[in-house]
């Protein structure tokens, strides 16, 4: 009995596919797009892939750009630490000086 039920809600799901499939079916057949429609969102279309091409291109010249600029703070950052180590260098120096020229005064 089970198995009849089974094979029974089995066939009755195929045939509501088979309706639905076939209403959409229909539906596609039925729909008509007038030739000058057809044409003017033709056209629509055409300019707007070149306008995505223009963006494309634009974009891959700013990603360019883009890393360029990231390759010079790169570099700048890196000449920044350079350039504050050499004066800490030359502060510590400076000062170690100044404090052997201090000690050299106080035992005179």
């Amino acid at each position: 009995a089970s198995v009849a039920v089974a094979v029974a809600v089995l066939g009755a799901g195929f045939a509501n596919q088979t309706e639905v499939k076939a209403a959409e079916s229909r539906s596609v057949s039925q729909g008509s797009v007038s030739l000058e429609l057809y044409d003017k969102l033709s056209d629509e279309n055409d300019i707007l892939r070149e306008k995505q091409d223009e963006y494309l291109t634009k974009i891959d010249g700013l990603d360019k750009e883009n890393k360029e600029y990231a390759s010079q703070l790169a570099k700048n950052q890196k000449e920044r630490e350079e350039l504050e180590l050499e004066y800490l260098r030359k502060s510590d120096k400076e000062y170690k000086e100044h404090q052997q020229y201090r000690q050299e005064q106080e035992e005179r």
